[in-house]
């Protein structure tokens, strides 16, 4: 029965082990999207970052279920292995929850965060000035191309949310929520040009709209969590069965 025990506990152990690297996992993963969407926490409300924040939650949570694990395997205590398959139970159905959430949320957020990029749009032009199309910034033309510095009345806009819109568009090479044709000519942000700078020709624009764009990385996102999450609960089942095992192991001697 000892060499049983202890072959379990080698088994739990390295379980363990692979239970608290993928909280850890979860961990970074929820922060980086959370780092990546903060700035457009205003245009695509709080939903993205809620989801970052409960990865972040859940990963903290299943790496202190993990140390309960091995504590309880070291010291090959019958309480706290029970313990830990209830958490490991808790876990499993925390997370299949939020499986089941993220695969709702795929199909029913489209809607509302497309009316939530409108709606930022829409302040951004509330708060435009009638400009020239084009004007030059800075007097001064750079030797090589013979350009100077040019923006659009765009640049006169203060505001968070334009400053939203600049970081979405380059950072997405994205235009508009559906396309530059959201933007009037006369307000047209430099931040949607394939190039350093624009001419008023919609050929040298960003054609995909960030809704489009976005809706497409935040689709891959949510499909690979579904994926992952699946084989997590997975091993979880699997740690569940181990740890009842040597419990009882543990109880008979």
């Amino acid at each position: 029965m000892g060499v049983g025990i202890q072959m379990m506990k080698t088994v739990l152990f390295i379980f363990n082990i692979f239970l608290t690297l993928s909280g850890i996992g979860i961990i970074i993963a929820g922060a980086l999207i959370l780092t990546e969407m903060a700035d457009f926490n205003r245009i695509a409300e709080s939903d993205l970052v809620k989801m970052a924040i409960a990865m972040i939650c859940g990963g903290a949570i299943v790496t202190i279920v993990a140390f309960v694990g091995c504590l309880g395997a070291m010291r090959e205590s019958y309480t706290l292995l029970m313990a830990f398959a209830g958490l490991l139970v808790a876990v499993f159905i925390m997370e299949l929850t939020v499986g089941i959430s993220a695969a709702v949320f795929k199909t029913d957020y489209k809607v509302a965060f497309k009316e939530s990029l409108s709606e930022s749009l829409r302040h951004v032009l509330a708060n435009s000035r009638d400009r020239d199309s084009y004007y030059e910034v800075s007097g001064t033309r750079d030797r090589n191309t013979g350009t100077g510095t040019y923006g659009t009345a765009y640049d006169a806009i203060d505001g968070r949310d334009k400053n939203y819109w600049d970081v979405l568009q380059r950072q997405f090479k994205c235009c508009g929520v559906d396309g530059p044709k959201d933007w009037p000519d006369k307000i047209r942000p430099i931040s949607c040009c394939l190039d350093k700078f624009c001419w008023g020709d919609n050929s040298v624009y960003h054609q995909v709209g960030c809704y489009d764009t976005l809706v497409e990385k935040i689709h891959a996102s949510t499909t690979v969590l579904v994926y992952v999450g699946v084989g997590i609960a997975f091993i979880e089942i699997i740690g569940i069965f181990l740890t009842c095992v040597l419990a009882s192991m543990c109880r008979e001697e």
